[in-house]
């Protein structure tokens, strides 16, 4: 990629924040050290032209940006960003979500991928986007996202706090191996799963990991969570929604004496192992990602035009 295209630059600026109506008001002059994170994590083919683009009509509408390209550099930059834009797919958008929501920065997409069920624009609709965010003419939804905590044998929770935008799963770290599992709704045993593994997901997971272990396709907004077996050995087990106010715990568990190694992930980030005895509590985070959309999401016309449904191509009068 052009190097000149990651060069940092600050611009004096005027810089937005969100209101609390969901759009961005303009507090003029507010904090000039501010910009616009360009996160651009992975090399796509495109990258390169779509960051000058960006950048360059960042800087016609006098609104300061920086070149973000790795994880550690995104922790240092994001105190600095008054929003994160990514540019890749829905998987780039999922490595930054949890330290934007972390942070209350507004999260943004370009769809230099497949699918991008979550991205904002595509690369034509670059000149569009900035101008959306100079004037504060973009919408944003709040996103629910989970909390987990790995509680030792001891019962004591194990730090880190982590975050998932999607889900978390629990599975087999062996292939070839079915796991057994308890998972727990408010201290009541729901289900005892022999199977691949297990996910808990969020409504916007619910187009991800869980659509292709067979789980419900769930509007946005709903205040849910779903906990869906991976591989079931029995077919009566099936997903179950849950009201998202209730506390789910997983719990790993020997079969005949013998216990079958699993690791949990969050998001299809990073595996981390969990042993016999231990269990992941999951519930609802206080944390919401505010995501970025240039124009009223239409949920529907998403699944036509994403899962190719009947319809795709036929305008509706409220699209």
């Amino acid at each position: 990629m052009d190097r000149d295209a990651r060069k940092e630059s600050f611009p004096p600026a005027v810089v937005y924040q969100l209101s609390g109506a969901g759009k961005c008001s303009m507090l003029a002059r507010m904090n000039p050290s501010k910009v616009i994170g360009l996160v651009a994590l992975a090399e796509k083919p495109g990258l390169g032209e779509a960051l000058r683009i960006m950048r360059r009509e960042l800087s016609r509408h006098g609104l300061g940006s920086c070149v973000i390209e790795t994880p550690d550099a995104l922790e240092q930059a994001i105190v600095r960003c008054s929003m994160l834009v990514t540019f890749g797919g829905d998987g780039t958008m999922l490595t930054v979500s949890s330290l934007a929501a972390a942070h209350h920065v507004p999260l943004a997409g370009v769809n230099l991928g497949r699918l991008g069920f979550m991205t904002t624009c595509s690369v034509q609709e670059l000149p569009l986007l900035a101008y959306a965010l100079q004037e504060g003419s973009f919408l944003t939804d709040e996103r629910s996202m989970l909390e987990v905590v790995r509680m030792g044998v001891d019962g004591v929770a194990v730090p880190p706090r982590k975050l998932a935008l999607n889900e978390v799963s629990l599975i087999r770290a062996q292939s070839g191996k079915m796991v057994d599992l308890d998972a727990e709704i408010d201290g009541e045993l729901l289900n005892r799963y022999h199977a691949d593994g297990v996910l808990v997901s969020t409504p916007t997971g619910s187009t991800a990991y869980s659509l292709s272990a067979g789980g419900p396709l769930v509007w946005p907004m709903s205040r849910v969570v779903c906990v869906t077996p991976i591989c079931p050995h029995s077919l009566t087990n099936r997903s179950v929604v849950l009201p998202d106010t209730m506390t789910i715990r997983l719990r790993p568990r020997e079969r005949r004496g013998r216990f079958d190694s699993m690791v949990y992930s969050l998001d299809g980030r990073s595996a981390y192992p969990i042993e016999v005895g231990e269990s992941l509590v999951i519930r609802k985070a206080p944390e919401t990602l505010s995501l970025v959309h240039l124009r009223k999401q239409n949920f529907g016309a998403l699944l036509r035009a994403k899962l190719r449904w009947q319809g795709a191509e036929i305008p509706t009068d409220d699209e």
